[in-house]
């Protein structure tokens, strides 16, 4: 029994883990994408609870593809992402006060389109076929 266990518990450790593939990235950015589009219509309604509701649910979108850098050793996408990943965080905070100041959630909410686009431009091309958008083959290797 004992030697079953310890057999177990070493190839659970042999595995790495999580697996987050280009299947899991591309899963998470076609639903990140409508999210953040989502966090500037709510805003420019002047609905704060929604757009406090898909800042949340955007950052919970987002963070999970941090392994998919990592296991690339793509420290500059990591590093791209934490930046967008704070600047969800601000306008969460932002958007959690009594008296919400439009203007700064508007100024937070255009410093995380900053902070996507700064990683499109290096990790993200247009399909000359599909148009679609997909991770450039660099960011692969």
């Amino acid at each position: 029994m004992a030697l079953c266990l310890f057999t177990a518990v070493t190839l659970a450790q042999d595995k790495p883990y999580p697996i987050f593939t280009l299947d899991h990235l591309d899963a998470a950015m076609k639903t990140l994408g409508p999210n953040v589009a989502g966090i500037r219509a709510s805003l420019d309604d002047g609905d704060f609870a929604t757009a406090k509701a898909r800042v949340i649910r955007s950052r919970e979108q987002l963070a999970i593809t941090v392994t998919f850098w990592r296991d690339r050793g793509r420290d500059d996408a990591v590093t791209l992402l934490r930046t967008a990943l704070d600047r969800m965080d601000a306008l969460d905070a932002a958007l959690s006060i009594e008296t919400v100041d439009p203007r700064a959630v508007d100024t937070l909410a255009t410093r995380i389109g900053g902070a996507c686009d700064a990683c499109h431009t290096i990790y993200r091309e247009q399909d000359p076929v599909t148009s679609e958008y997909r991770l450039r083959q660099s960011a692969l290797q």
